[in-house]
């Protein structure tokens, strides 16, 4: 099949879709007149069913709360009487009960108890009343108190400060207990122009029509609702009854801008759904050609990231492009995985030949020493010499045969060290003490083959002579950095000095100049050994003694990072 371009095909799609739009539009302003008014009632109808339900709700849980209070008979009689310890006591207990009231019903803005005998009063309010209102309050119920029991003013409204107040109270004795609810909160509670309908607003009016609150912006209060229709005859306003109509609720709306359903909503209806299947179409196109091959190259990815460089992006499609961003991509990983592949056996060639290297440098002088001495002890005729030098030799190059890039336990190497130790002793005589502190829980711990050889065949070419007396100690133990467990490996020397030169490159990684005699060698070599052993610098540490002597620290951790045996498997 033809591969299409995803461009061309988008272009097809959107251009289509967009025409269909521009009709839908049409219609949708040919039809909008004649339908909107229709139900534009209902909705207005329904909005006044949803106000006088909330103001209903609202009002009920004040007079309730109010009942409550009321009930508190005993607070209220202690706050009229003498005795100030049980006043304080009530005045308290009020407090909290007026602050619970508040906390339960949080569309009143205060609620107050005044005593007009001793001119108190105990009130919770919220940000909607001010401290200067607080004295209007006060003031307000003063007067209205009777000293009568439990007389009820029922809902009234009345001014204070800038703001109107729907108020009820109650009288019980000298004590007044009221509920207000500010303009600013009935504003909140009945506030619904999130609706359809636009330049829409309410009005709270009592029985006689005159406005005592609304959201709408050009009212006054006590101003009769009929004079908002004389101003703007654009207006339609609608009536609703609040509190079996001791307040009215009045709705008035500018203009309708919105459709509703008829035999033209039905036509614009249907273009409205063949768009939408259309727009569906669309994205089943673009689910197919476009996101579904982006998820499979993510997947890939992510497979290629976790290692499985097996995996190839499969994805199916008719587009000319994606085709060929998979067979680019595809490419692209096995561009990736043969260059690994030959990066990796590049570094197996050159590590195989550095270790070579090393083995070659580590062994030719030891060989030429030790046929030099039983050439020596021959001519001396110390055949008995001869025969322990012999047998010695020959186990250390059973041993030696074995070396390479992996470890033995450290036993095995003190082992094959105390035989060289003997071998040496017949050449160099009571020349050098070596004395080795090995304790028995690092007997097993793996440590690189020939790992003290080295240094210790370094130690009788460069320190130990016939001339003087050399002492040598060996240490082990095992130390901990974290969770990485460490063989400490130290040798003290009681002869010599080690060089600027070769601390330097020891311990600061500097480079070294190696000698027409191949000294420094093998110490660049171990250095070398233990860092492709452990991935791990800085295991090697030199320094001098004062006033002589030198001491080597080996570091050698227990986990090992490569072996000859795992380049073989890799292989």
């Amino acid at each position: 099949m033809k591969k299409r371009k995803i461009r061309s095909t988008m272009s097809v799609f959107l251009t289509t879709f967009l025409l269909l739009q521009i009709i839908l539009l049409f219609l949708y302003k040919s039809f909008i007149v004649d339908i909107a008014k229709k139900n534009e009632k209902n909705l207005v109808e329904n909005t006044l069913q949803i106000y006088h339900n909330t103001m209903e709700s609202v009002l009920e849980r004040l007079d309730d709360n109010l009942d409550l209070l009321l009930g508190c008979r005993l607070l209220l009689t202690q706050l009229n009487g003498e005795n100030n310890l049980e006043k304080v006591k009530a005045q308290h207990q009020m407090l909290q009960i007026l602050k619970e009231r508040c906390k339960d019903t949080k569309e009143a803005d205060a609620y107050a108890i005044v005593n007009c005998k001793d001119n108190s009063i105990l009130i919770q309010r919220n940000g909607n009343i001010t401290y200067d209102t607080i004295k209007d309050i006060k003031k307000y119920l003063q007067k209205r108190n009777t000293f009568d029991k439990t007389p009820t003013s029922g809902w009234t409204s009345t001014v204070m400060g800038e703001q109107v107040y729907l108020v009820k109270y109650y009288n019980y004795g000298a004590n007044t207990i009221a509920v207000l609810i500010s303009e600013k909160r009935l504003d909140s509670l009945l506030n619904y122009n999130d609706m359809s309908i636009k330049e829409a607003a309410f009005y709270l009016t009592d029985k006689k029509g005159k406005i005592l609150c609304g959201s709408g912006e050009d009212w006054t209060y006590g101003e009769a609702i009929e004079n908002l229709q004389k101003q703007d005859p654009s207006i339609s306003i609608y009536r609703g009854s609040v509190l079996e109509d001791a307040y009215q609720m009045y709705y008035s709306v500018k203009s309708s801008e919105y459709a509703a359903y008829s035999t033209s909503g039905i036509v614009i209806f249907g273009f409205l759904v063949l768009s939408l299947l259309f727009f569906g179409t669309i994205v089943w196109y673009m689910q197919k050609e476009i996101f579904q091959p982006i998820a499979d190259l993510s997947w890939v990815s992510r497979k290629i990231h976790s290692g499985d460089f097996r995996a190839r992006a499969e994805y199916n499609t008719n587009s000319y492009e994606m085709e060929e961003v998979k067979q680019a991509y595809n490419d692209m990983v096995q561009t990736i995985l043969e260059m690994r592949v030959e990066k990796y056996e590049q570094e197996l060639r050159m590590k195989d030949v550095q270790l070579k290297y090393i083995h070659m440098q580590l062994k030719p002088h030891y060989f030429l020493n030790a046929l030099s001495t039983i050439n020596s002890m021959v001519y001396q005729h110390e055949e008995e010499n001869v025969h322990t030098f012999i047998q010695a030799f020959s186990q250390n190059i059973r041993y030696m045969f074995r070396t390479g890039l992996h470890t033995v336990p450290l036993q095995d190497e003190i082992k094959n060290a105390s035989g060289y130790l003997e071998m040496q002793r017949l050449m160099y005589r009571d020349c050098f003490y070596v004395y080795m502190d090995i304790p028995e829980e690092t007997q097993q711990y793996p440590v690189p083959q020939m790992i003290l050889h080295t240094f210790l065949e370094n130690i009788f070419k460069h320190v130990i002579s016939i001339d003087s007396f050399t002492t040598v100690l060996i240490q082990a133990l095992l130390s901990f950095s974290g969770k990485e467990v460490y063989l400490k490996l130290e040798l003290y020397i009681s002869q010599g000095q080690f060089s600027q030169e070769i601390l330097d490159f020891v311990n600061k990684d500097m480079e070294i100049t190696e000698k027409e005699d191949g000294s420094g060698i093998g110490i660049k070599n171990v250095k070398e050994v233990l860092k492709m052993m452990y991935q791990q610098d800085h295991l090697l540490y030199f320094e001098n003694l004062e006033p002589e002597g030198t001491k080597i620290t080996i570091w050698i951790p227990k986990t090992l990072k490569c072996t000859d045996e795992e380049k073989d498997e890799e292989r």
